[in-house]
């Protein structure tokens, strides 16, 4: 692993333990607390791995133990997320670039006449060039749009009737009001896109937060997307990742919807097994 891509690890793991990386394992001749600090022990255990040189450069050979649970997988991925689009955009650029030529060359994305996309907040991989490549090859597209607890996609037919809409208005073209929405995620605006939620068959490409080989997914923790396919079931679901969001194990519940495929820069992960790797 290159020393910069270390450091942005080690900034990551400290930033969701909430402890200064100015704490060390004591010395020698120093009496140890770190019975009395599980956390900061999981996370010195985790350093120890990304330390080892014969350990492969993959950040899902962390293991993750019953102390990781969902939300501190969040805050490491979203302190991983905040050193690469604060030091290394290029990067986040350049593996996103890779996983759309990935999702271009799928025969589940090629064959489907309607794909259901989503709009990316910063960090996530940048969807922009799929979704105006959705739109110039003919296929129908829809990006979703919050409804109270509730899910719904738009179809749009340009990415001019997308925005962020305020937290108190029916329209997205309300940018008058100081309140916005929690993530500020643009989206279709009903009075110029219909609803689609008729087209079970699209495909739908989704984010999320972390991924093992096992296709099991860490959301937000809003649930949209398990709500929404357990309402829609017959939508094939393919997630895209970068591959430092694949971790060996993450926790789920029998009620998580799991999707068919998961595209990483690195890799191509059906149910089942690895397809691609490069």
């Amino acid at each position: 692993m290159k020393d910069h891509e270390k450091n942005i690890w080690k900034s990551a793991l400290f930033s969701a333990s909430g402890k200064s990386e100015a704490f060390k394992k004591p010395g020698p001749f120093e009496q140890s607390t770190q019975a009395e600090e599980p956390d900061q022990l999981n996370m010195l255990d985790m350093l120890d791995m990304l330390d080892k040189p014969d350990r492969p450069d993959e950040p899902e050979k962390l293991e993750v133990t019953e102390e990781l649970e969902k939300k501190q997988i969040r805050r490491i991925v979203a302190a991983r997320r905040q050193e690469y689009a604060a030091h290394c955009p290029d990067d986040l650029a350049r593996m996103s670039a890779r996983i759309v030529s990935r999702v271009l060359a799928l025969d589940l994305f090629r064959s489907a006449e309607a794909v259901f996309l989503y709009m990316d907040l910063p960090g996530e991989v940048q969807t922009r060039a799929l979704i105006e490549h959705c739109l110039k090859a003919g296929k129908k597209t829809a990006l979703p749009r919050v409804e109270g607890k509730r899910m719904r996609f738009y179809g749009i037919r340009s990415l001019d009737h997308v925005c962020i809409r305020s937290e108190n208005s029916t329209s997205l073209n309300a940018a008058s009001s100081p309140a916005k929405p929690r993530f500020q995620i643009p989206e279709p605006d009903p009075a110029f896109c219909p609803c689609m939620d008729e087209e079970e068959h699209a495909l739908i490409i989704m984010p999320g937060v972390a991924f093992d080989r096992s296709l099991n997914r860490i959301g937000y923790g809003g649930g949209y997307y398990d709500r929404y396919l357990q309402l829609h079931p017959a939508h094939p679901a393919a997630a895209i990742a970068f591959h430092f969001q694949l971790f060996r194990h993450v926790p789920h519940e029998d009620t998580d919807i799991r999707p068919q495929v998961l595209i990483t820069d690195q890799t191509c992960i059906c149910a089942g097994s690895a397809v691609s790797r490069s």
